[in-house]
């Protein structure tokens, strides 16, 4: 006589596991295989090159750059004027047109290679100092692509799929992968204990993004502080380093020739009335970050200093303040408020622990 003997689990206990883990298996396949379709339809965007939005402005600024790079003029108008359009990037680009054959249309081409290549390896390096789960990457690449609204919405510095058909050229592309990059340096070097070396080379990368997109800076500072909040709690904060860092940025920021950053901040009035659509119609622009809020619940309930939980949290008090105080360019921050709930449902998705490595 054969006697047979039953798990014990319950059988539909069972059958639910199995169907969790074949789910997983097909996150794990299929996430990176679509997240790879996008990019394909992304390198065709850039193959056309659509001529819409700035993108005359911007070849403007190469051209100016690749005639006249130490005294270029505004790009915008006539004038022997500075201008917040000479950034480190446009500058070397500009360099990059001069080389005999290249027009500005083609080295917009490479810089949006060069933007697309930095976005996804940035978010790449990012998630992986927030989990260890293989399709994470993949997923919070979908989600930063998807996951915004139902009414197409065109911004530069916002990387779902729509804003980067028409974006992906455009310096804002290539600071908000720097700013992916920066996150996930800082989070090393506050783990490893890094040197100073290290905080003055991550000063300085913050001040670059700064100078080479704003709003995107300003973005990538909200990150910056959510990360050395997070990593604070745990003591891992060497602050006479971290302050060394700040002032390196500064410095660059200060001895940049082509224009005066500090200027800027009394520039902001006269954008209001431009962005004030920032925060007009928000379920049909943002709506589906929702699930980003039902994402961050649990991982705040599980560490009141979860970094993407603290990053959306200053989003939000930016993007607020902006509302309130009539500062509608503000709203250029929506970016650090959407992002954090984006990849909090990735991360979700994936069935990662917020644990940091």
């Amino acid at each position: 006589m054969t006697v047979r003997f039953s798990s014990s689990a319950p059988p539909g206990e069972a059958g639910a596991r199995r169907a969790a883990v074949r789910a997983a298996a097909v996150a794990r396949t299929a996430a990176p295989a679509v997240a790879g379709l996008l990019l394909a339809l992304m390198a065709l965007v850039i193959v056309r090159l659509p001529w819409a939005g700035d993108l005359g402005m911007h070849a403007a600024t190469l051209q100016r750059l690749r005639h006249s790079p130490l005294d270029p003029g505004n790009p915008l108008v006539d004038a022997d004027t500075p201008s917040p359009y000479y950034s480190p990037w446009t500058l070397l680009l500009g360099t990059v047109a001069r080389i005999p054959g290249l027009s500005v249309f083609v080295v917009l081409r490479l810089a949006a290679v060069a933007g697309l290549a930095l976005l996804v390896t940035g978010v790449w390096r990012y998630v992986r100092t927030l989990s260890a789960h293989r399709a994470a990457p993949a997923l919070a690449l979908l989600s930063l692509l998807l996951l915004w609204g139902t009414t197409p919405f065109l911004w530069s510095g916002f990387p779902g799929l729509n804003s980067l058909a028409l974006t992906v050229s455009y310096p804002s592309t290539f600071a908000l992968g720097l700013a992916f990059h920066l996150w996930a340096w800082l989070a090393g070097a506050l783990r490893r204990g890094a040197g100073w070396p290290a905080w003055l080379g991550l000063g300085a990368l913050w001040g670059v993004i700064l100078l080479c997109h704003q709003f995107s800076g300003v973005v990538a500072t909200v990150g910056a502080a959510a990360t050395v909040l997070a990593e604070g709690r745990a003591g891992r904060v060497v602050w006479s380093r971290l302050g060394a860092g700040v002032v390196a940025g500064a410095v660059v920021l200060w001895v940049w020739p082509y224009y005066d950053f500090f200027a800027l901040f009394g520039a902001g009035d006269g954008l209001d009335a431009v962005h004030r659509g920032l925060y007009a119609h928000p379920v049909a622009r943002y709506g589906l970050v929702l699930l980003g809020v039902a994402a961050l619940v649990p991982r705040w309930w599980r560490d009141r200093w979860d970094p993407l939980v603290l990053f959306a949290g200053l989003g939000v008090a930016v993007v607020g303040a902006g509302w309130v105080s009539g500062h509608y360019s503000w709203g250029r921050a929506l970016p650090a408020v959407v992002i954090p709930a984006q990849l909090a449902v990735a991360l979700e998705a994936a069935g990662a622990e917020a644990g940091r490595r």
